[in-house]
């Protein structure tokens, strides 16, 4: 909608009652108007009150009719006008000007003020620079008409005076409105900022998400968002007090400002919860940057006793997760969700099936523990993912279950064996989805995701009575010759329930067709196992599993 009359005038301005900024080309055209306008009134004011007989009434008239017309462009262009044009303005205003000032004759009394008009706009609207030079340029104008007047050594006294207190006037115009510029700006960030902590509070997070998200639709680039929750904030508060909460958030908003990157945006949100804008980032970037925020904000508290604190994180990115910041928002929440469900203080991608699962689980009296059934779940929404049906680890658990009871293990150790298999890969939870299905071999980067999966796992079963089931799982792609993942553990450093999960892993993953391959038959499987077994599988896990199946 175009500005109507009023707005142009500076009555009433398109952003419901604020000020514009001083630099625009609405304000600089609206401050042009008043001034031409009210130079030109009077102007005309001069000519009908009583005068010297030497004031050339026909002069002032044209200076009157020529600040009018000025004063029409300026109302009638408003923020259409280019920025040099008001340079140009401002010159034809000092010309304006000086031939007021020759009209009123020598003996008038209001000798060189007409050019104060020019002067004050010069410096209140340009930059220093900018306004010295049309000082420059008017000090020129000036100078002409008092030659052209008298060329007496009055003339030059006159220009001196003049010249000085239009400069010294001028620069303390620049002082207040630099000034004022910078009380605008604090107010301006102390509205997006959060009193506390210094990060941008709620609003000032949805602005410059609304900017990062258009400039990721236009450009065609990946945006993430990090949602993050403090785990426990609220026992801080009740048993030391909101004095410690409140250094808490101050300790936790300087390891994120410390761990995010220079061109990341960070936020609070709410209470204890932070937020993190990751341009030009996928999911996989996000997760890194998650979790080195993450074991910095346990590593700043490990020493704090009673106090510790730690985080669990939610990654979504667009355009994979969301395509609007309202449905990013919803799924980092989902995702943080999760990582809750999941016995805090971890990073989790959002996933289709994770949220939807989590979300029917139980609500535990203690939610640092999490129920079995909720992560036996979980293995399978993971298996529906990476392979289209839940089979693969029900069978690497009964496999599992097979090899530990061929072994003479304890009735009650087989069962957490078994369990273990159906859990083993569990951890990619923490790995981006679209890897699982990616045509062609994955880079060495998306490698080391993949890789990350059985530490993933592990921390998931931190929290939970199944401890012991999480080290199996984090130890189960490790090999006897010391090149296996991710701790490069050689022989006899590995539990032999975790050397189990990787011999019944492999067999599984042999004997089940992929869409990339077609399965071995038995006897191939077996074969391939016999020539690995005790440099690639555990010789007493390949024995135990070729004698049960």
């Amino acid at each position: 909608m175009k500005p109507d009359m009023r707005e142009r005038l500076g009555w009433r301005n398109a952003l419901g009652g604020a000020s514009p900024l001083p630099a625009s080309s609405a304000a600089m055209a609206t401050v042009a108007t008043w001034f031409a306008a009210a130079f030109a009134l009077l102007t005309l004011a001069g000519i009908a009150l009583p005068h010297p007989p030497d004031v050339d009434e026909q002069g002032l008239a044209l200076t009157a009719a020529a600040a009018a017309a000025l004063a029409l462009v300026a109302v009638l262009a408003y923020d259409r006008l280019p920025r040099w044009s008001f340079y140009v303005g401002c010159l034809l205003g000092s010309a304006t000007a000086g031939a007021a000032m020759h009209a009123w004759g020598a003996a008038s009394l209001y000798g060189a003020l007409p050019f104060a008009w020019p002067a004050f706009y010069a410096f209140y609207f340009f930059s220093l620079r900018g306004a010295v030079l049309q000082l420059a340029a008017l000090g020129a104008m000036l100078a002409v008409v008092l030659l052209v007047r008298d060329a007496d050594s009055g003339a030059i006294a006159t220009w001196v005076v003049t010249m000085g207190t239009l400069l010294s006037l001028g620069l303390v115009v620049t002082v207040i409105r630099d000034r004022l510029a910078g009380v605008f700006a604090q107010l301006s960030d102390a509205a997006r900022r959060d009193p506390l902590t210094g990060l941008l509070n709620r609003r000032g997070f949805e602005e410059v998400f609304d900017v990062e998200i258009e400039r990721a639709r236009r450009t065609e680039q990946s945006l993430s968002v990090i949602v993050a929750d403090l785990d426990r904030f609220k026992e801080i508060n009740d048993r030391f007090g909101h004095s410690a909460g409140d250094e808490a958030l101050l300790r936790v908003a300087a390891t994120v400002l410390a761990g995010k990157r220079l061109w990341d945006s960070a936020a609070r949100i709410g209470g204890e919860e932070l937020a993190i804008l990751a341009p030009d980032t996928d999911e996989h970037g996000a997760y890194i940057i998650a979790e080195r925020i993450r074991t910095a904000i346990q590593a700043a508290f490990e020493e704090t006793g009673p106090r510790a604190l730690t985080a669990s994180f939610g990654i979504v990115s667009y355009p994979v997760h969301g395509q609007t910041a309202e449905t990013l928002l919803q799924a980092g929440d989902q995702a943080l969700y999760a990582a809750k469900r999941l016995g805090r203080n971890r990073s989790v991608i959002s996933s289709a099936e994770v949220p939807g699962i989590l979300a029917r689980a139980p609500r535990l009296r203690d939610e640092s523990h999490v129920e079995l059934a909720t992560l036996l779940d979980l293995a399978e929404a993971l298996d529906v993912r990476d392979s289209g049906n839940a089979t693969h680890c029900q069978r690497v658990g009964r496999y599992a279950e097979l090899m530990a009871r061929e072994l003479g293990l304890p009735p009650d150790l087989v069962e957490r064996v078994r369990i273990a298999g159906i859990l083993h890969d569990v951890g990619r939870v923490g790995v981006p989805d679209a890897l699982f299905h990616k045509d062609g071999p994955l880079n060495e980067e998306e490698w080391h995701w993949v890789r990350s999966h059985p530490e993933t796992g592990a921390r998931v079963l931190e929290t939970t009575d199944f401890g012991d089931i999480g080290e199996w799982i984090q130890f189960h792609h490790e090999r006897p010759d010391g090149t296996g993942y991710p701790g490069h553990r050689g022989a006899g450093e590995v539990p032999l329930e975790a050397a189990i999960l990787g011999v019944a892993d492999a067999y599984e993953a042999m004997t089940a067709r992929r869409p990339y391959r077609e399965a071995l038959d038995p006897r191939a499987a077996t074969e391939e196992l016999r020539r690995g077994a005790g440099r690639q599988f555990d010789e007493r896990a390949v024995d135990a599993l070729l004698r049960v199946v």
